[in-house]
């Protein structure tokens, strides 16, 4: 390579600096406007904690000595040539410069710990929020030869084996990434983990003595991590291998809800296992005829809830008796088939309920007179009231706003709109919006992934290769989901989807839906007409066009 085509690697990194630190912006999460990315001295890139700034060493190619120093990196990392060392490093700058940016915000938000594997492991998350989906599958394969070969060489050289892969964030993660843990006993392990908080050990009879390793490790990584060139390039060379090859995804607002303490402030989760009283279910049941003209979203929420905790004073009434319990806890699928203009098929269960509990159902309650002071005092949580008076008054509650946002986007939904309200709080609270800029892509065809998105603002294209060509074989508008093929299917991506302008949608992430449907099975019904009915629209554009149909599982 000559010398006028050789790469500028500390360009390369300030480019992605400030490409990064304005994406964080954008999110709410800026870095401090003082900071600098600087030239650092040796061959390691850090955050320095007293000065705050980000100091990137890598070699300056027009020196002889930043020659040497890329022969040794090849020397350590097992580089066939120079031009496959520096197509690898472009790869990892961006990498290098997510991470120490999330070291400077875990201590700017006073986060940033003693524990320095825990502060190492949280800033590849946000490296992999940031970077991840900028790679191609072509980059990401190539990334993954050439780091399992590094990683090769590197153990040799430090003289350990499987302990980068022992001391990731999440080891069943990467036990799955290093095919000691298959993908179906891998989802098993995370919804039972996420049903029972339960701990991997747990789930993973023989993860004991994986455990004991692993202490082992990390013990190690915290006395004498940054102490170690080659050790330090080890441990980082398997972590971005591991971030590569495992099919979990993460995303800017989740590292800062979790990490930061940054989350979007939203009304609290409504849990409650006590017998509501009739007031709260009538009371439920007027906010939901009130809101109407005000609030649709708010509407259908306080409808919900009456569903909800109407099925619940029947399940604890006369009516439950050893016999018929059974058959009252399969009526749930009741609860969860209400749609907005069908009739209520909860009113059939009218019949079947004591006689004081039939004033409750809807063909009755919808001929009360409800005072609203009465209503007030009779919601039965914080957080129905705070919502209701929000829509009701315009009361100001950020969380309130919030949270409806949220809601609304849901319900504009097919696939989610049938879910309980307590469990449309509880999905609100897991979601992440993510901001894509005109090109940028949020699905490659062909990965490995089952989070689930829907868009809110903007246009996204959907892309299939053929011949190696890609080909628009559809576009995707605010209020559609996508994405829910892969996590109905559990196949990889089959289409690649791209922002055609400045888009912004959320995301759920596959653990958190995967949680949701085992307690409501209903949405994969939903799920299954969703498909149904795009695979229709797809024919139907096929027969107008003369096009062969194509099967888009994105």
């Amino acid at each position: 390579m000559s010398e006028a085509a050789l790469p500028d690697l500390f360009a390369l990194g300030t480019h992605y600096f400030e490409l990064f630190t304005k994406e964080l912006a954008a999110y709410g999460v800026p870095a401090d406007a003082t900071m600098e990315i600087r030239r650092g001295k040796g061959m390691l890139c850090y955050y320095d904690t007293t000065d705050g700034h980000i100091y990137l060493s890598v070699p300056d190619l027009t020196t002889p000595m930043g020659r040497l120093n890329l022969m040794v990196l090849r020397a350590y990392l097992g580089a066939k040539t120079e031009d496959e060392v520096l197509r690898f490093f472009g790869l990892f700058i961006p990498r290098l410069i997510s991470h120490e940016l999330g070291h400077h915000l875990r201590h700017k938000h006073g986060r940033f710990g003693v524990n320095y594997w825990e502060e190492e492991q949280l800033a590849n998350k946000l490296a992999v929020a940031l970077t991840r989906h900028r790679l191609t599958p072509e980059e990401r394969s190539f990334a993954r030869d050439f780091l399992k070969r590094a990683l090769a060489g590197l153990a040799e050289k430090v003289g350990v084996k499987d302990a980068a892969m022992l001391s990731y964030y999440n080891v069943l993660e990467a036990l799955n990434a290093d095919g000691k843990i298959g993908d179906s006993a891998l989802e098993q392990m995370q919804v039972a983990q996420n049903l029972f908080a339960l701990k991997p050990e747990d789930v993973m009879p023989s993860l004991p003595q994986v455990a004991e390793a692993r202490a082992g490790i990390i013990a190690e990584i915290n006395a004498q991590y940054a102490t170690d060139y080659v050790k330090y390039l080890y441990f980082h060379a398997g972590w971005l291998y591991v971030d590569l090859t495992n099919h979990t995804a993460d995303y800017v607002e989740e590292f800062a809800r979790d990490h930061l303490g940054e989350g979007v402030e939203l009304l609290p989760a409504v849990l409650s296992d006590d017998v509501p009283s009739d007031a709260a279910i009538a009371a439920c049941f007027a906010a939901s005829r009130w809101l109407k003209k005000r609030s649709m979203a708010a509407s259908r929420y306080f409808y919900k809830r009456y569903r909800m905790l109407l099925w619940q004073r029947l399940q604890a009434s006369e009516m439950a008796s050893p016999t018929s319990a059974p058959r009252l806890r399969e009526t749930q699928f009741f609860v969860e088939s209400w749609s907005e203009g069908d009739s209520d098929a909860l009113a059939y269960l009218a019949q079947l309920a004591p006689p004081a509990l039939r004033e409750l159902f809807p063909g009755r309650i919808r001929e009360r007179t409800f005072i609203e002071e009465v209503v007030l005092a009779s919601l039965p949580t914080d957080t129905d009231l705070r919502l209701y008076r929000h829509v009701a008054h315009g009361q100001e509650d950020a969380a309130a706003a919030s949270t409806l946002y949220r809601l609304s986007l849901l319900e504009r939904t097919d696939v989610f709109q049938p879910v309980p309200a307590e469990s449309m709080l509880e999905m609100s609270r897991r979601l992440c919006r993510i901001h894509l800029g005109k090109g940028e892509t949020i699905i490659w065809e062909g990965e490995v992934n089952d989070d689930v998105f829907f868009l809110t603002q903007g246009r996204l294209e959907v892309l299939v290769k053929e011949d190696g060509e890609e080909k628009r074989v559809g576009n995707i508008g605010p209020g559609e989901v996508f994405g829910e093929m892969a996590f109905f299917s559990r196949d990889v991506r089959g289409a690649t989807a791209r922002a055609m302008e400045p888009s912004e949608c959320f995301v759920i992430k596959d653990s958190d839906l995967l949680v949701l449907v085992f307690k409501h099975p209903s949405i994969l019904m939903q799920m299954a007409g969703a498909l149904t009915r795009r695979l229709a629209r797809l024919n139907q554009h096929a027969a107008q066009s003369d096009e062969p149909v194509l099967s888009v599982r994105h």
